[in-house]
C-alpha cells in the first residue's frame, strides 16, 4: 500500500528557474488551501518544465483529499476550496498562465486562468431590500446615524437612517437578530457576486430567537416532513448550517 500520493499543480507561466519566490508561496498558500488536510499534505519538490509543484498527501488522508478535490468542478463545493479555486484563477490571469491540477497521469481540475471569461461588473443598481442580521453597533453625530449588521454568515453590512426614532429602537436591540427593511446600492463584482454598498433603513421587526432543538422541532412538525425519519437531526442540521 502506498505511504503518500502525489499531486501536481501546474503553472505555464515559469520554469522553476524562473518563478519568484513570493509568486511561488502564494501557489502554494492556495494549493494548500484547496487541499484541504493542511497537517497531511507536504511540500515535494519543483518538477522541470514549466512550474509543477508537487504535493505529498499521507496515505491515511489520501482518500480524504480526493474526495475533497472531485468537488471542485461543483457550484456546492466547500466555500473555503471555491475562494482557493478563485485565488488560483487571479494569480494566473496576472501571470497570463493556464494550470492543471492532476494526480499521476489523470486530470482532476482544469485552471483557465487567462483564459477564463471575467463578468462584467454591473451596477450600482438601487433597489428596496430586506436584510436579516443581528445589531452590533448603533451611532453616530451628525444626522445620518449608522448602523452595523451582522449577517449569519457573518456578512457585514453598514446601514445608515435619517431617523433617530429608528435609531433609538434599533439601538433598543443591540445584540439581538432582525429583519430590516429599506433601499440598497448593490453592484455586480468581478466573480459574479453581489455587493452591497449601501443601505438606507426604512424599517426593521425582531426576529424570534429559536433554540436548535425548538427548531429542529418545528420541522419535524411539518406534515410529510423528512425530519420526522431522520435518526440524528440535530447533525443535520448543523452540517446544513456549516455549508
Amino acid at each position: 500500500m502506498e505511504e503518500i500520493c502525489d499531486f501536481d499543480l501546474r503553472i505555464t507561466a515559469y520554469t522553476p528557474a524562473t518563478i519568484p519566490m513570493d509568486r511561488l508561496a502564494r501557489y502554494m498558500l492556495e494549493f494548500a488551501a484547496l487541499m484541504g488536510s493542511s497537517e497531511r499534505v507536504h511540500f515535494g519538490k519543483l518538477r522541470k518544465g514549466s512550474t509543477h509543484v508537487i504535493a505529498h498527501v499521507d496515505r491515511d488522508d489520501v482518500q480524504r483529499v480526493s474526495e475533497r478535490l472531485a468537488l471542485a468542478h461543483r457550484a456546492d463545493a466547500p466555500s473555503d476550496m471555491l475562494r482557493s479555486i478563485r485565488n488560483i484563477n487571479a494569480l494566473l490571469r496576472e501571470d497570463g498562465a493556464r494550470g492543471t491540477l492532476k494526480r499521476g497521469t489523470a486530470q482532476i481540475f482544469k485552471f483557465p486562468g487567462v483564459d477564463e471569461q471575467i463578468p462584467k461588473r454591473i451596477g450600482p443598481i438601487r433597489e428596496a431590500g430586506v436584510l436579516d442580521g443581528e445589531i452590533v453597533r448603533v451611532g453616530g453625530k451628525d444626522r445620518t446615524i449608522h448602523i452595523q449588521l451582522v449577517g449569519p454568515d457573518g456578512q457585514d453590512y453598514k446601514l445608515v437612517t435619517t431617523s433617530r426614532d429608528v435609531a433609538k429602537s434599533m439601538a433598543n436591540h443591540l445584540f439581538c437578530p432582525v429583519r430590516v427593511t429599506g433601499t440598497g446600492t448593490w453592484s455586480r463584482n468581478e466573480e459574479a457576486v453581489w455587493e452591497l454598498e449601501s443601505f438606507s433603513v426604512q424599517g426593521f421587526e425582531p426576529i424570534e430567537e429559536r433554540s436548535l432543538i425548538e427548531a429542529v422541532a418545528a420541522l419535524q412538525a411539518v406534515e410529510g416532513s423528512d425530519w420526522k425519519r431522520m435518526e440524528d437531526p440535530l447533525s443535520a442540521w448543523q452540517k446544513l448550517r456549516s455549508n
